[in-house]
């Protein structure tokens, strides 16, 4: 189920309340999708708004490993349709 489909199978349900849903279906994501590691990465890029060097010298590990768990941690959370 995509975006869209989600959407329409929420009427009569307000913004906010569909929002919430999201959101909640997103952090069930985050929490069975993701390594600690990818957590971590994710966490302080998006969240925090933390530079790829930041965050590897925050970690102990070089920026390239940095990029490598963001994207492995995006392409986990495509899974999230299955929450739907």
């Amino acid at each position: 189920m995509d975006y869209y489909s989600f959407v329409s199978a929420q009427q009569g349900k307000s913004n906010n309340e569909i929002k919430n849903r999201m959101k909640k279906l997103i952090a069930i994501s985050i929490d069975t999708e993701l390594t600690d590691r990818q957590k971590d990465c994710l966490t302080m890029r998006v969240y925090q708004g933390l530079s790829v060097e930041d965050i590897a010298a925050e970690l102990g590990i070089r920026p390239t490993t940095v990029y490598k768990h963001i994207k492995k941690a995006k392409e986990a959370l495509k899974k999230c349709e299955k929450y739907l």
